[in-house]
């Protein structure tokens, strides 16, 4: 037998989501534990309200959120997700967020990414971020959890930070579906909620890959540049490794090698190289000449004298000692 029960009751009661009803000195105050209950934990920043009117509607099935934001017409809110408030989630959700009115500026991994209406972007709540709402900020958002999306899209990490503009094409197709999916998702029955949120996954990815594509390249770029003058600065680190690299600029230990594969190289060996070099022109500098070859190894992050000399002797064919005698001071 068909279950033909809704999902949620009186979601389309809109007079229940609103702050309206409150209190006039407690609605701002409502409107951030909305936030921390829909968008798991922030600190938000608190200021004096007369009044906060807004809409917050959210909806939940399975692994799947769906959430309805507004914030005051004139009011702007900035909050901050740092280690200690991702700590406390009891998941980890991927969130399409799309821009319905107003603008929003997020940060992620050091970057200012601005959102005006029409855009689309996937964040992560694994990630530190902030976010600032501009005026008459309007917001849906459809959060599912990482097991499930990486299932269909496994390179959705790799798509995070990137906004994609939605007014044509299949861009705006998945934009119309998650508007009509907000609009009627809690009169949908548990068998209808399974077929049109697999639906909108699909979508939305199909969307983000082939729009994101571009940009994607552009941002590859930027972080992999970033992530080499990070490598050049820390080299004296002796914990410079790959995952310090990849915690310092948010991203996945897997990230990181995708993207050094994408010239040839691993981030050991390059971590590695650069290290050698530096100690190749220590040897040959004169104002370095009274210093040790171990002196020198330990300087740019080599732990042990026997490796360096042999990694040394194996990239350029002579110890570090025979290659220090060849130099001419």
């Amino acid at each position: 037998m068909t279950n033909t029960q809704a999902i949620i009751d009186d979601w389309q009661n809109s007079s229940i989501w609103t702050t309206t009803k409150l209190p006039a000195d407690n609605q701002f105050a409502r409107w951030c534990e909305f936030v921390n209950e829909a968008h798991l934990h922030w600190v938000i920043r608190q200021n004096e309200f007369d009044h906060f009117p807004a809409f917050i509607r959210e909806g939940r099935f399975a692994d799947f959120r769906t959430t309805n934001l507004t914030a005051s017409a004139y009011a702007e809110i900035k909050g901050i997700r740092r280690s200690p408030e991702i700590a406390k989630d009891s998941e980890a959700l991927y969130n399409f967020l799309y821009i319905v009115k107003g603008s929003e500026c997020l940060t992620i991994a050091d970057c200012d990414i601005e959102l005006p209406s029409g855009t689309l972007i996937l964040w992560d709540s694994t990630r530190p971020m902030e976010f600032l709402t501009g005026k008459n900020l309007h917001q849906i958002t459809l959060s599912v959890s990482h097991s499930r999306l990486e299932r269909i899209f496994p390179r959705a990490s790799e798509f995070v930070g990137i906004p994609i503009r939605c007014d044509t094409g299949i861009n705006r197709l998945v934009v119309d579906h998650m508007l009509a999916l907000d609009a009627q998702f809690g009169d949908l029955t548990k068998e209808q909620a399974w077929r049109v949120l697999d639906s909108t996954l699909n979508l939305a990815t199909v969307a983000l890959e082939g729009s994101a594509g571009t940009q994607f390249s552009t941002t590859s770029t930027n972080l992999l540049n970033k992530m080499r003058e990070y490598i050049e600065n820390n080299l004296e680190d002796y914990e410079l490794n790959i995952e310090a690299i990849a915690n310092k600029h948010q991203i996945s230990v897997r990230h990181v090698h995708r993207l050094f594969g994408e010239i040839g190289l691993s981030p050991s060996n390059y971590i590695t190289q650069k290290r050698l070099n530096k100690c190749k022109i220590d040897l040959l500098s004169p104002s370095s000449a009274k210093g040790t070859i171990t002196d020198i190894a330990f300087r740019w992050g080599f732990n042990d004298s026997s490796t360096f000399s042999k990694i040394f002797k194996r990239e350029f064919g002579l110890s570090p000692r025979e290659f220090r005698r060849s130099a001419v001071f």
